[in-house]
């Protein structure tokens, strides 16, 4: 056992822990959600982590983006997040394509190697059902987390089909 992932041991065990080094996750989309996600699953103890972005850090991520800090606008999201993650954990094995997801490429993304989850984090709706598509196609489970920019009202918030999402 790594000694940074005994805390983590102590909670599932060392069983568990092989499992999770053992595990592979796609996600999709590294910004508001995604960055997050990735960071937790790494410190989880995950050892094969795809991750996919092609977006560059503005000033407007820095209020809630991980990887967005004055000093990283302009920077690629995806090298910037690599970098972190392999400073956490170094065996990490690591896959990084610096890509959007489009309804072309998902299905060569998603057979590319086994993933045991996928997490969509992908603002735009046609590549985020594309991604849900292909991955439930192929048996992988999915998380995926939807946009709540600029809303304010919880109240608003309903739950529906996703053909019918606005905005």
């Amino acid at each position: 056992m790594l000694d940074w992932l005994e805390r983590t041991e102590l909670l599932f065990g060392e069983e568990k822990i092989n499992k999770l080094k053992e595990s592979s996750v796609l996600i999709v989309g590294v910004g508001g959600v995604g960055a997050y996600a990735a960071e937790m699953i790494c410190r989880a103890g995950v050892g094969h982590i795809t991750i996919v972005d092609n977006d560059d850090v503005s000033k407007s991520n820095i209020n809630r983006q991980l990887v967005a800090l004055h000093s990283t606008v302009g920077k690629a999201k995806i090298d910037i997040l690599s970098s972190r993650l392999l400073d956490i954990n170094p065996d990490l094995e690591l896959v990084v394509h610096k890509q959007y997801i489009t309804q072309e490429n998902v299905g060569e993304l998603l057979d590319s190697q086994s993933f045991d989850y996928v997490v969509d984090a992908i603002d735009t709706l046609t590549p985020k059902c594309s991604l849900i598509i292909e991955s439930l196609k192929r048996g992988i489970k999915i998380v995926s987390s939807m946009g709540a920019g600029a809303k304010t009202d919880p109240t608003l918030v309903e739950i529906a089909d996703i053909s019918k999402t606005k905005y």
